[in-house]
């Protein structure tokens, strides 16, 4: 029998003191911050930590002193008025006293917004697509409970739904804080929400996929499939493709990575401009080899600058609801020469095909991918390019690749473009990789050679 999500409202022993803390208050920072402690602390096992003043110092100077809510709500998403990611005493102001209301009615009205239990989507190799919907409504819902740190340590696969970790880290700066525009971000997402600025008709969908069919090596080294159209994009990012490609989310085993805590790498930022994708990680436990996650329908509320401790926040963003599919790569760090063995060739390749072979957001979609894996994670782009390509012409979909300006992805266009002049098969690419992978030797460079050995097999 499948889980359910425990909400706040099911926990008789909690609810109660949650009501109590959220009921009747005029939102200042302190009162905020007293309500969130007091659902933390209730809802936590055994926490023991520094005084409630200290724990939330960050958060408390991040919304300034206590001020009335005045004037014009579209300057708060709109013509915003943040200052070094500091929001000023007319934005903390509005947030307090029209936004925090707001997150707080979605918490109320759990139990009529949610009539039905929320299944969790876990492991079962035995099904080949678990199935998920949200209405919007629903998705601010949990998010809200999230921001009041109101879901219990056990109430879904793991530890950190909540955004306390967020809010912690806030404690010893805010400025150049990647966090401070996480929570920014949350910000605007709520009050986006609230006046209605969104795609209200269209629900999240959370599709959990499993790979019922294991490509093995002579699979891929006799496929017939053509290689499909490449294109690579040397400036922009997978966010620029559009709604009618297929972004790749550069997944964490456990979706989300570290989203709620420092983390703003590709996934983590993908999750901050989009928050409703942060549902997946209330709903859906760690992948296996041969899963996927894909989300439909989640919008980008926040437009964004940097990467890693650069990253900010920089104002409202209005698009089409995406389609995201999160596969997890192999982490390489320390053991780099393993990724050219069959064994983590093939890994890959499944994991990729997972990804891909389905009919989301429509038949044939584009792939909008880039440096899958590499970076933190220690794939190699020439060979990890080849791959995702090799897996996206086997579902038939072409591939936009972004390069982020990655040195590594030199020679990508060339060597791309002769394999698509010379009409290269996926069999043929796939044994000139195997070709290549079993002719290393312990001082070559595999990273930096794949492409020339590829060019030298089919250039008459």
């Amino acid at each position: 029998m499948s889980r359910t999500l425990q909400l706040p409202c099911h926990n008789e022993a909690v609810w109660p003191i949650i009501t109590n803390a959220l009921c009747n208050k005029q939102w200042t920072p302190t009162n905020l911050i007293k309500a969130i402690d007091e659902i933390r602390t209730a809802t936590y096992k055994n926490v023991k930590e520094m005084p409630t003043d200290k724990r939330f110092s960050g958060l408390l100077k991040f919304l300034g002193e206590p001020c009335h809510a005045t004037g014009n709500p579209n300057q708060f998403w709109g013509e915003y008025n943040f200052n070094n990611q500091f929001i000023d005493s007319y934005i903390g102001g509005w947030f307090l006293g029209h936004t925090v209301p707001y997150i707080v009615n979605l918490i109320l009205e759990l139990q009529d917004t949610f009539p039905e239990e929320i299944p969790l989507l876990s492991y079962n190799p035995d099904v080949a697509e678990q199935s998920l919907s949200l209405s919007k409504k629903q998705a601010a819902s949990l998010l809200a409970c999230s921001f009041f740190c109101s879901f219990a340590s056990q109430c879904a696969f793991k530890l950190g739904l909540n955004f306390d970790g967020i809010y912690f880290s806030l404690n010893k700066s805010i400025k150049n804080n990647q966090n401070t525009a996480k929570l920014c971000m949350i910000m605007n997402y709520f009050e986006r929400c609230r006046t209605g600025q969104c795609h209200q008709d269209e629900p999240i969908i959370i599709k959990r996929l499993y790979g019922m069919k294991y490509l093995n090596k002579n699979n891929w080294c006799f496929s017939e499939a053509k290689l499909s159209n490449f294109t690579v994009n040397e400036t922009g990012s997978i966010n620029d493709a559009g709604a009618e490609a297929l972004h790749v989310d550069f997944a964490n085993k456990w979706i989300g990575g570290g989203v709620l805590r420092r983390g703003a790498v590709q996934e983590e930022i993908m999750f901050s401009i989009a928050p409703e994708l942060l549902t997946t990680i209330i709903v859906c436990d760690v992948m296996g080899d041969r899963e996927a996650i894909v989300i439909s329908g989640a919008e980008c509320f926040n437009l964004h600058t940097g990467y890693s401790r650069s990253f900010q926040f920089m104002g409202n963003c209005v698009g089409s609801p995406e389609c995201r599919v999160a596969i997890d790569a192999t982490r390489f760090t320390g053991i780099q020469r393993k990724q050219y063995t069959d064994d983590y060739i093939l890994r890959e390749l499944n994991k990729a095909y997972v990804g891909f072979n389905h009919g989301y957001p429509t038949a044939g979609a584009a792939v909008a991918t880039g440096n899958w894996g590499c970076g933190a994670f220690g794939g190699h782009i020439q060979l990890k390019s080849m791959l995702q390509w090799m897996s996206a012409s086997e579902c038939g979909r072409p591939v936009i690749y972004y390069t982020f300006g990655d040195e590594n992805c030199q020679g990508m266009a060339d060597v791309t473009k002769l394999l698509l002049e010379k009409e290269v098969t996926v069999y043929q690419l796939a044994n000139a990789i195997f070709d290549f992978c079993n002719q290393i030797e312990p001082r070559d460079k595999p990273e930096k050679d794949l492409y020339i050995h590829l060019k030298d097999s089919f250039y008459d």
